[in-house]
């Protein structure tokens, strides 16, 4: 199922489980079901109707300039700081591009993107272990060394798989480290949406005092606009003009371009958004604390980061068995043992609508109640 590297591949799915790409209730990509927003599919409906669709007809702007000024003007951030992105892995590449660093630093487990950007270059990878042994949180001491150690340091702030985010006097030190050492420092916001004082643990309104740090936004997870790919990111206006000197022309479509500002305009639909999560995310949790066989990760967004318990004999691959079992039931979850740090005892689940959450629940419950997968 990870054929890829990662999930939301109902492709894979539909030939492994004789069924179609769309047969599945996918909890194994952690997007928003409630979107996208009404405005954003109004704008692209109102784009393609316009005549001759110039939005097809025409090239996009390279530099995305409305949108970074929307941006600009969302966050108080200059626009000589900001650049746009073909989704968050387009942007994780660019920077190792530019950085042309020996030795890569990433946290186990964190998102593959890291990795993989380094090893089609050749780089050495440096993992900081923040597993369950460390309470799946990298510790203060280790940090400093481990930044010191590299010449580009990826944070996941939320982590993905765990949901976790950096205490914010952690993620300071960090960034201060990182400027004294002269490593380059990416913090991966993708999911930063989903926490409701977000912008709160953002080192965004700091980020002029760290030279060396970058910070990495996606606009695909919350506004569930993963199929036209876009993300952008925050840095010192050096680091901006050498990354996007690097960037292919027109790599963010002017679909893409649109519906970003149309979403950052959307203050009711983040308003729906969070209060559906606060709802699903505390019943989710609940319930999935009181299943059989399984030991939950209280991540802070939306996903959860689940622990099967093997039984003292046997239960080696664990996770793919329930990814199987589920799967033949028309559910999709992520494998974790692909992450570095973490095997086959662990999952990851996307927090969904009540009715989908629901059903998840009872096939996890009947599969895990009956010792299927063991």
């Amino acid at each position: 199922m990870e054929r890829y590297g990662h999930g939301g591949d109902r492709w894979t799915a539909g030939e492994m489980f004789g069924r179609g790409a769309d047969a599945f209730v996918d909890f194994s990509a952690n997007i928003n079901p409630l979107g996208p927003p009404d405005s954003v599919v109004r704008v692209l409906q109102e784009a393609l109707e316009d005549k001759g669709a110039p939005v097809l007809a025409r090239y996009p702007d390279p530099r995305a300039r409305s949108l970074k000024r929307a941006l600009a003007n969302r966050y108080g951030v200059p626009e000589e700081c900001l650049m746009i992105g073909n989704g968050g892995a387009e942007l994780i590449d660019l920077v190792n591009a530019a950085v042309r660093p020996s030795r890569v630093g990433a946290t186990a487990p964190s998102f593959a993107e890291y990795e993989a950007s380094a090893r089609k270059r050749g780089q050495e990878i440096v993992y900081l272990p923040t597993g369950e042994k460390e309470g799946f949180q990298p510790e203060p001491e280790a940090l400093s060394k481990w930044i010191r150690s590299v010449d580009l340091a990826y944070l996941g702030h939320p982590n993905n798989p765990t949901g976790l985010t950096v205490p914010y006097g952690q993620l300071l030190a960090a960034a201060e480290e990182a400027a004294v050492a002269g490593t380059v420092l990416v913090v991966d916001e993708a999911f930063l949406d989903f926490v409701s004082d977000g912008e709160a643990r953002s080192l965004l309104s700091r980020l002029a005092d760290f030279p060396t740090t970058l910070l990495l936004r996606s606009m695909t997870k919350f506004y569930a606009l993963p199929g036209l790919r876009l993300g952008w990111g925050a840095a010192h206006p050096d680091w901006i003009r050498r990354i996007e000197e690097l960037q292919i022309p027109w790599s963010v479509n002017g679909l893409a371009q649109i519906a970003g500002e149309a979403a950052l305009s959307d203050g009711a639909f983040e308003n729906v958004t969070r209060r559906w999560l606060a709802v699903e995310r505390c019943f989710m949790m609940e319930r999935l604390r009181e299943l059989p066989g399984a030991l939950l990760v209280p991540g802070e967004v939306n996903y959860f980061l689940l622990k099967l318990e093997a039984p003292p004999l046997g239960g080696t691959g664990a996770s793919r068995r329930l990814q199987q079992a589920l799967g033949e039931r028309g559910i999709l979850i992520r494998d974790c043992s692909t992450y570095p740090g973490l095997d086959d005892a662990y999952i990851r689940v996307a927090v969904r609508s009540r009715e989908e959450n629901v059903h998840l629940l009872q096939k996890l419950g009947e599969v895990l109640g009956k010792g299927e997968i063991f």
